[in-house]
């Protein structure tokens, strides 16, 4: 892959996590606990592919594009 791939991969994949993020948020308010704490479950599957599947294996590969949140 392309550092220029990877960088696009990349940037897609830390703006899912951070729209998972903000999704959480508004649910936290806005249904059952029980629903909360069933997509939290599910969001932190994503989560999870998303840093061990898509970020980090770029991140091994491109250390510079590494992010700043990751420090």
């Amino acid at each position: 892959m392309s550092k220029e791939n990877a960088k696009k991969i990349l940037d897609l994949a830390l703006k899912q996590g951070a729209e998972q993020d903000a999704m959480l948020e508004e649910l936290k308010t806005n249904c059952s606990d029980e629903e909360f704490e069933e997509y939290r479950g599910m969001a932190s599957r994503i989560l999870g592919s998303l840093l061990f599947e898509i970020i980090n294996p770029i991140v091994k590969k491109y250390p510079d594009l590494k992010p700043k949140e990751m420090d």
